[in-house]
């Protein structure tokens, strides 16, 4: 059985991404650009990233005069007002947490947002007993795809990391679980459309179960 099933938080456990869009439209149109100045597939590509990391995509594709560091701090402030507006878990979630839990299976969250966001957002939700370790981009020096974020969860539960499932909706999550020697779970979402590499692909946390957790320890 698995010791440890490490969450993702964007689209994953929450469904964040359309703030996040509007967060990022927010902080470019002070700048007087859009979203939509920066070419698509590099878009896709800041999918699942860290926040500083996607600033410095954007700071660079668009020809800014700031540091990302100014960007994403920005865009953080605008982020943090539209969540209090309100911000809903993603189907099946407390499902799937109540399924590990039965199972004896340790929880965990590794999100590549910041901290303070990752914390307000699980208070939001009411779901932060449920996980009994947090890792956040603040916490790593490197985010996905590198595995040290989920090295870090596996660590803070004290879990081997060949005996760790990882729950994920971006691709850079699921090389991040994969490179970490982790099992990976690909769960479905309007954002993302690869999940190469995962060993399996959900369509939602919602019919996650035993059977499945099963035929993945084979």
């Amino acid at each position: 059985m698995f010791e440890a099933a490490l969450y993702d938080l964007d689209g994953l456990l929450v469904d964040s991404e359309p703030i996040h869009g509007r967060a990022s439209e927010k902080a470019l149109g002070v700048y007087g650009r859009k979203l939509s100045d920066i070419p698509e597939n590099i878009r896709k590509s800041f999918y699942g990233k860290r926040v500083i990391d996607v600033a410095a995509g954007v700071v660079e594709s668009l020809g800014l005069s700031i540091s990302p560091q100014r960007w994403a701090s920005e865009r953080l402030a605008f982020f943090m007002q539209l969540i209090e507006e309100g911000i809903g878990l993603m189907p099946g979630v407390e499902r799937s947490l109540d399924l590990f839990d039965r199972l004896s299976v340790r929880t965990g969250l590794v999100s590549s947002g910041d901290r303070d966001y990752v914390l307000r957002v699980l208070e939001l939700t009411g779901v932060r007993s449920r996980f009994a370790a947090v890792v956040t981009g603040d916490d790593v020096t490197v985010g996905k795809p590198d595995p040290q974020c989920y090295l870090l969860g596996a660590k803070k539960l004290g879990a081997d990391p060949a005996r760790c499932l990882v729950l994920e909706d971006a691709h850079p999550g699921v090389l991040a679980g994969k490179a970490a020697g982790m099992k990976v779970i690909g769960v479905e979402n309007l954002f993302n459309e690869t999940f190469d590499g995962a060993d399996l692909v959900l369509p939602s946390l919602a019919v996650l179960g035993e059977k499945t957790l099963a035929a993945l320890e084979r």
